[in-house]
């Protein structure tokens, strides 16, 4: 059998001698045309409406292609001269004589018309010689007025570039302008029915879809996009009016999202009656989306907190299409319902559907040298079907694990022994790989149960599992010894991880975790980063890298940081709290009081958060709106010591020691081993004039703290002012303190000097003088004003260096010195002879 000849050979074939651009440059060609008869012609010059041309052949050539497109070329009908006339033309300019053509007549010579022939004119006005004439015709189009027909169709094609304007908005997550859109279309929509009602015209044809008028397509689509944006009114309202509209052949499919509007403002009767209508109206053909609308129904159900309900819808979906969305319902409804046993089936269940085999299952088999093939592979490798299989594949990982956790959790407290069903329950089905991670599950249900030496075990048994797992049970392990105050496994293990997985964002923060612990922040921002680098949006890391950076007082990064914690959590109060407090240590009080009051907005009962509002503004210098926040952090939290002291303090400054002994007796509550504040109580009653009060406090102070001088000291000015008879007996105390103290003083000086002299240095008297001021009682016992007063470093009435013991006095010193006291350099004998001699009953002063 012959092949039949292609009738479209040879059209794309192209001779190179047809090239006529590239004559121009070839010289021999233009030499050869110089000698001939053509070349050696002189240029015409003068021809009316041309210019003058120069050269030869090359620029005729040029100026026939160049020519204007409204001059006519020569040999038109309109005022062209015959060749006769037009050879005399040119001898008469070079002067020649006139050759015999001359005397013929010419066919288009001035001042004759040229007969009349067949074709009619085109009616395009042409730039003839001079004399000539040309042939009339029309010069311009007249236009047509636009009819109705013709602003009809320019409206509706204007609606539905709008509508188009409106889905490209939407696909871009841009609901504001969807919305936009969709109401100006709307608008236009209804000039237009207006328009056909004043013209007296016909309802719409079928456009967009087909068969869908425009003004409900239109309608439906502004309904979706009040739906979009949470206007459910509004979009009930136009789906209702699409209802009444008996053109709509998809009303079963509005009654759908007419249901769903109903379930997003939570009317569940009217949305679950919906869902059953359209279920009833849509045919048995459509049988995907009847088993949607059966899910629809069965969630609806769990809303209204009709769980068996929803179980049976979920049996019979299970039993025509088993999914593992509908499985894992179904096993949270017999969760919530406490069947256990059909908890267990319905996790069986969910097993036996088909697992989805990963990459490497059905990776082909390729030879090297076939790059074809090669990069065939290479392109679908990552291509947007195997990403959706990827994503399909980690939803059903994560339904099984799911699963198994409820069915765990839901084993009468036997938390390890649901799990160990599960993973026995998976090792016999096609998730097997799954059950490591099951493993790692149970040692946390471990830790649930306080059994830290069997989560320990069992996550050291993926030490030699495979890279994944044993990078997840090595950082599990690390940041179990980390909470454990255990730095050094923690450190074996987080390396271990980071050895098996350098790419873990957990392991690195573990890591960081540790370096921060031994407060060597360098490594621990090092670490931090490194996580964030990995994984961006890792909270944890960035969390722990604000604060290791707060302790280096890099304020400015710790801002930039904050400010990308605030993006991701915009709701977390702690974000507030940490950009208030590093802008109140950089001294910006105004920015910090209004991130603390962003905070206490989330939080109206913290007094945490009143005290810190009340310190920025006291360092602002109001004190009537920081004595509001402070009382107000009283009122919500009465034991917070600092609140308590501050209170006291602006009090006390403000000469209301009636009022402050109220917030003196409260700290004495909280802290009642600190003899401060029960000084400060009985001060303030003092300075209120209330003596009695005062003096009770004291002797119930010198009851429970009998070697505070301080208290002795008050107790002799309380009985000397009142006249009392206790004030010899209370001046014998004091003096018998003052010895004792002095006893001791002197000890401390001569051991102080015995560890210099054996280190080969030696005391200077300066040095004796300072610690001898530094013993000094150079406390004042008048209450005078101290403004402002700081209660946390007082002295004399206000506070006492340590809590007061009361061991007897020689059990503060060695053993070795009980017996008697080892001999030094320094002779003391003659200083303590004039020290007890004056005295008879110096041997009282001694201890017991």
């Amino acid at each position: 059998m012959t092949d039949k000849p292609d009738s479209y050979s040879g059209f794309n074939d192209y001779n190179p001698l047809l090239d006529t651009d590239s004559l121009k440059y070839d010289n021999d060609l233009q030499q050869a045309v110089l000698k001939t008869s053509h070349g050696r012609r002189a240029p015409p010059t003068g021809q009316p409406g041309t210019a003058t041309q120069k050269g030869g052949f090359f620029s005729k050539m040029k100026n026939v292609f160049s020519r204007q497109k409204n001059v006519p070329p020569p040999g038109t009908s309109s005022g062209r001269l015959g060749t006769a006339s037009r050879a005399a033309q040119q001898n008469g300019m070079m002067g020649a004589p006139p050759g015999s053509a001359s005397r013929r007549l010419q066919t288009g010579s001035a001042g004759q018309k040229r007969p009349t022939t067949a074709v009619q004119g085109a009616g395009f006005m042409a730039s003839g010689l001079s004399g000539a004439t040309t042939v009339s015709g029309p010069t311009v189009f007249e236009k047509k007025e636009e009819t109705t027909e013709d602003k009809v169709r320019k409206m509706e094609k204007a609606i539905i570039d709008l509508v188009g304007e409106s889905c490209l908005a939407n696909e871009k997550n841009d609901t504001k302008l969807a919305l936009e859109k969709a109401e100006e279309a709307m608008r236009s929509e209804k000039s237009l029915t207006r328009y056909r009602e004043e013209q007296n015209l016909g309802e719409a044809d079928m456009s967009l879809a087909g068969f869908v008028r425009i003004d409900l397509e239109t309608i439906l689509h502004c309904a979706n996009m009040y739906t979009k944006c949470g206007m459910n009114s509004e979009a009930l309202n136009h789906y209702n009016t699409l209802l009444k509209s008996k053109l709509l052949p998809i009303s079963s499919r509005l009654r759908i999202n007419i249901g769903n509007v109903y379930l997003h403002s939570k009317q569940y009767a009217k949305a679950l009656k919906m869902y059953r209508m359209a279920l009833d109206q849509i045919p048995e053909q459509n049988a995907d989306l009847k088993f949607k609308i059966r899910e629809n129904i069965a969630a609806t159900h769990i809303l209204m907190g009709q769980y068996a309900e929803a179980a049976q819808a979920y049996e019979s979906i299970m039993q025509e299409r088993p999914n593992y969305r509908s499985g894992l319902n179904l096993l949270l409804c017999y969760h919530a319902l406490s069947q256990r046993e059909k908890t267990r089936r319905v996790f069986t269940d969910l097993l036996k559907i088909p697992f989805l085999s990963s990459d490497e299952d059905y990776q082909p088999s390729v030879d090297k040298e076939d790059k074809q093939a090669n990069l065939v592979l290479e392109a679908t490798r990552d291509d947007r079907l195997r990403q959706f299989e990827r994503k399909r594949r980690r939803f059903a990982e994560h339904v099984i694990v799911t699963a198994a956790k409820i069915v765990g959790n839901n084993s009468d407290g036997d938390f390890v022994g649901g799990y160990e069903w599960c993973i026995d329950q998976v090792r016999n089905s096609t998730y097997l790989e799954l059950a490591s991670g099951l493993e790692i599950q149970k040692a946390i249900a471990y830790l649930r149960e306080n059994n830290f030496a069997k989560a320990i075990s069992t996550l050291k048994e993926f030490e030699k599992a495979e890279a994944k797992l044993a990078s997840a049970a090595a950082t599990n392990l690390s940041f179990l010894y980390f909470l454990e105050k255990d730095l050094n496994n923690a450190h074996k293990y987080a390396d271990l991880a980071l050895k098996t997985d350098k790419f873990n964002p957990a392991s690195l923060t573990n890591k960081g975790n540790c370096c921060f612990a031994q407060e060597d922040y360098d490594k621990a921002q090092y670490y931090y980063e490194e996580a964030l680098n990995i994984d961006a949006g890792s909270v944890e890391a960035l969390h722990n890298l604000i604060l290791t950076l707060q302790k280096s007082n890099q304020y400015q990064r710790v801002k930039d940081l904050l400010h990308k914690y605030e993006s991701i959590q915009p709701a977390n109060a702690q974000v507030f709290c940490l950009m208030g407090e590093v802008l109140q240590q950089t001294n910006d009080t105004e920015h910090a009081k209004s991130w603390y009051l962003q905070a206490l907005s989330k939080y109206r009962t913290d007094g945490h958060l009143h005290r810190r509002i009340g310190e920025v503004v006291d360092m602002q210098g109001d004190k009537s709106e920081a004595l509001q926040y402070y009382f107000d952090a009283f009122r919500h939290n009465p034991c917070d010591i600092e609140t308590l002291e501050w209170l006291a303090s602006y009090y006390l400054e403000t000469q209301y020691p009636d009022k402050a002994v109220e917030f003196c007796a409260q700290a004495a509550l909280v802290k009642p081993g600190e003899i401060k504040w029960h000084l400060m109580v009985a001060s303030c009653y003092r300075r209120s004039g209330d003596y009695t009060a005062a003096l009770e406090k004291y002797k119930w102070i010198h009851i429970h703290f009998p070697d505070d001088i301080d208290c002795i000291q008050f107790l002799v000015k309380i009985s000397t002012d009142l006249g009392l008879p206790e004030r010899e007996n209370y001046e014998m105390e004091l003096k018998k303190a003052n010895k004792i103290k002095e006893i001791k003083l002197q000890r401390q000086t001569s051991a102080s000097k015995s560890r210099g002299i054996v280190n080969g240095r030696k005391v200077s008297h300066a040095d004796q003088d300072v610690s001898q001021f530094k013993g000094d009682d150079t406390r004042q016992l008048s209450g005078r004003k101290r403004t402002p007063i700081d209660l946390s470093n007082t002295e004399g009435v206000f506070s006492h260096p340590e809590p007061a013991s009361i061991q007897p006095f020689v059990d503060q010193f060695p053993q070795d010195m009980a017996d008697g006291r080892p001999k030094t350099a320094i002779r003391r004998k003659e200083l303590n002879k004039a020290l007890f001699d004056d005295n008879e009953d110096a041997a009282e002063l001694l201890p017991d």
